[in-house]
């Protein structure tokens, strides 16, 4: 990507939007008793915290990234909880993990940066013990909607997110043809939608102002329509009718 999407200040402050995303997603290792889960991408480990807390301490919650200083956040704070926890510093691929081994793994907001996700996939099923749950989080940025009248600008913007910002813009709406490929069970697959209200919460929650203004210097969208557009959404905003939303979505399968 130009610039990563994300830093740590961004996923703490997505971790309040999100928490009753997050709490579901967490249910589907729920009847895991033994071995160890992964949480892939896990950034500062407040996922991992989470689930290990929910799992107990025959389960170890492994949480795998390659951001050192979010690791050294996340293992910060497991050792002050006392918790399960076990944190690795490494690439989605390949994983450091023996075959068949991982009782389940969790992967949040991860897909969408990575420029060849088959091959995650693909060590992810061979990681896989027969019969573990595997649940894939992600954003679908093709959906983020602004309501303006500037229809043509907010098209520009989504074009300049999926196909030049993300590595792999669409990755929400690829998730079950990967799974498939690779005969993962039980595949479902649900929908949800996020609508904040306000100007402030849509910057520090998807970084409106920051996509926006990187459009237009790198020629996606012209000055003008970089003014145009975010004046109108000041407007809206103003006037308490601002409204701006996009999808999450939930895959979950088992091997």
């Amino acid at each position: 990507m130009a610039d990563k999407h994300y830093d740590i200040t961004y996923l703490q402050n997505t971790v309040r939007l999100l928490k009753s995303l997050k709490d579901h997603s967490y249910t589907f290792f729920q009847d895991i008793d033994s071995g160890s889960v992964i949480d892939l991408g896990c950034g500062a480990g407040n996922d991992v915290i989470e689930l290990s807390k929910m799992l107990g301490e025959q389960v170890k919650v492994i949480g795998v990234d390659h951001d050192p200083v979010m690791l050294e956040q996340g293992r910060t704070q497991s050792q002050a909880l006392a918790v399960n926890t076990e944190f690795i510093l490494s690439e989605a691929f390949p994983l450091p993990f023996q075959n068949n081994a991982i009782a389940g793994l969790r992967s949040e907001r991860l897909i969408q940066h990575l420029q060849h996700p088959e091959k995650v996939f693909a060590d992810i099923h061979r990681i896989l013990a027969d019969g573990a749950p595997l649940v894939i989080i992600e954003t679908d940025w093709h959906s983020l909607s602004f309501y303006t009248e500037f229809v043509d600008t907010g098209k520009k913007i989504n074009a300049y997110l999926t196909d030049v910002k993300v590595n792999n813009g669409f990755a929400a709406r690829r998730i079950t043809s990967y799974l498939q490929s690779l005969d993962f069970k039980d595949i479902q697959f649900e929908i949800h939608p996020f609508i904040v209200n306000s100007l402030e919460e849509a910057n520090e929650y998807f970084w409106i102002d920051r996509i926006v203004k990187e459009a237009a210097e790198l020629g996606y969208i012209s000055e003008a329509e970089r003014k145009d557009f975010y004046e109108a959404l000041q407007s809206s905003d103003e006037k308490s009718y601002f409204s701006c939303s996009i999808n999450l979505v939930i895959a979950s399968c088992i091997k």
